[in-house]
Order: C-alpha cells, then sequence, then structure tokens
C-alpha cells in the first residue's frame, strides 16, 4: 500500500529566526483532499553529561509553553542550518553549564514531535566532563540552574515524573543501554 501524501499547493503562515510554520493542501493516498500544517526547523542538538566521577549533570529552567521548571540535559537549536550537532553541542555545553569535555559521541537521532514539525535532535554523551571555572554566557533571555546528580538519582527522577522531557528521558535511557 502506498502511503505517501502529495503536496498540492503550501502557504507560509509565519516565519522568524528558527522556525517556519506551513499549511499545506495534499493528496491522500485515497484521493482524497486534506489539509496538514506543520513547522520546519533547522534543527538541535542536546547532550548527556557525565563527570569524570560519573555524575549526571542536568540543567533546570522555566520553559513557558509547559508554564513550569523543566529538568533536562543541555540542549539548544542550531544556530544556522548546516550547523553540526557536535558543535553545537560543544557550545551548549559550556554555555549552558560551565562543563567541557574532550569526549563527545553520538548517541542517536530524534524526530520530536512528528505529527506537527520536522525537528530533528541529534543526542550525544559527553565523558569525562569538566567543570571550567567563569562565568557562564547564556543567551540574555535564558536562566539556567545547573544540577548534579548520581545515575540513580536522575533513573528515580524519571520514574517519579520529575523529568518529563522527553529528550532527556531517551537520551538517558539510550545511554543505560549501550552501556
Amino acid at each position: 500500500m502506498n502511503l505517501k501524501e502529495i503536496k498540492i499547493s503550501s502557504t507560509k503562515v509565519f516565519a522568524n529566526s528558527f522556525i517556519e510554520l506551513y499549511e499545506d493542501e495534499v493528496l491522500l493516498p485515497n484521493n482524497h483532499k486534506s489539509k496538514r500544517i506543520y513547522a520546519l526547523h533547522y534543527g538541535a542538538a542536546a547532550v548527556l553529561p557525565i563527570t569524570k566521577d560519573n555524575k549526571i549533570v542536568l540543567t533546570k529552567q522555566y520553559r513557558y509553553p509547559i508554564h513550569s521548571e523543566s529538568i533536562e540535559i543541555p540542549a539548544g537549536k542550531k544556530d544556522f542550518k548546516d550547523e553540526l550537532g557536535i558543535d553545537c553541542v560543544t557550545r551548549e555545553l559550556e554555555e549552558e553549564t560551565n562543563y567541557t569535555s574532550s569526549k563527545i559521541e553520538k548517541l542517536l537521532d530524534i524526530h520530536t514531535c512528528v505529527g506537527y514539525s520536522n525537528e530533528l535532535i541529534e543526542v550525544f554523551v559527553a565523558y569525562d566532563c569538566v567543570y571550567e571555572k567563569g562565568i557562564r554566557e547564556t543567551d540574555e533571555d535564558e536562566f539556567i540552574e545547573v544540577l548534579i546528580y548520581e545515575l540513580d538519582e536522575v533513573i528515580s527522577m524519571i520514574d517519579n515524573g520529575i523529568i518529563t522531557d522527553a529528550k532527556s528521558i531517551i537520551a538517558i535511557q539510550s545511554y543505560l543501554l549501550k552501556r
């Protein structure tokens, strides 16, 4: 069975520096027409930082769309369309936490919301992270608290619904599966 939908027309509804919103008319496999509203995103990268003494570095920040604080792995959007994920996570790790690592490996890629966005997050793990003294240079609209946990504590936080961020849960579970 052919499941492909064919674009008939496309209208850009909104655009800013990192996302574009479209409304398309499509032809379905059964020859009926339908609308598809979706976001095009440059992509992002995220990193699970692990210190030399096997502690997990997480961040806490207020996330306006959920009107709540969220505990997450460091992550950020790519600054331009073809930015490499490794460059993005290296920058975000240092900006958000003041930690650096000389051993960063790719874990996996995840599409976050395939029903309405093409966003792809490249997920990495950073080993032997070291704290670098100095003032973090976060974006002017970012307010981030850095948290350090044992791996067992992080697993418990996922189990108890304290960590609900999908990219963070996937990164931690992927890391545990590959250990």
